[in-house]
């Protein structure tokens, strides 16, 4: 059984009662770093995911622990919280979003392979039976434009469509240009090889994701129904746990997340195209609202 220790808890699968569908066996979660929570709230998850050891720094877990689960929703913390787990060897996944700037989340992923500890971090959606099933329809057919559309601010919720994206795509990401305005961003992203892809944020609008995919000999729509990806993503956490192996190449996560600090610049600066190359050695942090 592996021994998960959680840093700021807010919901798990693997302490679930094994008749509940989205209950995953393999592994236990043993111990909590509690950083967010009022005294309350920890009393109640305390109860609920059956966790005696409650800790206040992410070091106190080391020894009683085979992996880390960063959990918090406050991304400029997720550097310092996974920083002492990488550097023992643990493997480490990290909610979304990564990081806040490019700089922390190369940190990590520097840590990680100075230590050979494995880091994780992606939205579910990548995972989506959905999307699997799209993908699976076109076969090896290469997709040539991509329309992904969700709900939510730029950031928090933007990742769902870069990481789907990247899933969709790979890497390769040229430029970024975003025309948004305070209701919506409306996101145009350049492959280098000449592919392209749009994605659309709706601030208020309360759609499933959704998107098409574009060959040079047809379309194949989804929409994202079930919530199974959750599960599927811990699957392949419990992998790399198990085995040592990412299940997601480096160069995708930070990819995905520096679409997302050029849509954030773009927007800021006029709807500009903002090419990624521009951040490489450029410290770019966003500010987004936390939800």
């Amino acid at each position: 059984m592996i021994r998960l220790g959680i840093v700021s808890l807010e919901s798990t699968i693997f302490n679930s009662d094994s008749s509940e569908p989205m209950h995953l066996e393999g592994a236990q979660v043993v111990a909590l770093c509690d950083q967010d929570n009022a005294p309350e709230r920890i009393a109640e998850l305390q109860e609920q995911w059956k966790i005696e050891i409650v800790v206040s720094h992410p070091r106190d877990l080391l020894g009683m622990v085979d992996a880390a689960m960063i959990l918090s929703r406050d991304g400029s913390r997720h550097l310092r919280q996974a920083e002492p787990f990488l550097e023992e060897g643990l493997p480490v996944f990290v909610d979304k979003p990564f990081a806040l700037d490019l700089d922390d989340a190369n940190d990590m992923v520097a840590l990680a392979l100075d230590s050979g500890a494995p880091i994780m971090s992606a939205s579910g959606l990548r995972f989506a039976d959905e999307l699997t099933a799209a993908l699976d329809e076109l076969a090896d057919t290469e997709v040539i434009h991509a329309n992904l559309v969700g709900p939510g601010e730029l950031y928090f919720y933007g990742i769902h469509l870069s990481d789907m994206l990247s899933a969709i795509m790979g890497p390769g990401v040229q430029a970024v240009a975003n025309v948004g305005e305070v209701e919506f961003d409306l996101i145009a992203v350049s492959f280098g090889d000449g592919r392209s892809a749009s994605l659309q944020l709706l601030r208020e609008a309360h759609a499933r994701h959704h998107g098409e995919l574009f060959t040079a000999d047809g379309s194949v729509c989804f929409e994202i129904r079930e919530h199974t990806f959750y599960r599927r993503t811990m699957e392949r956490f419990l992998e790399m746990v198990r085995t040592g192996e990412p299940p997601i190449l480096y160069e995708d996560m930070l990819e995905a997340l520096a679409v997302l600090v050029a849509a954030d610049r773009s927007q800021r600066q006029g709807g500009r195209a903002v090419r990624l190359a521009e951040l490489r050695s450029d410290r770019e942090s966003l500010q987004p609202t936390l939800h």
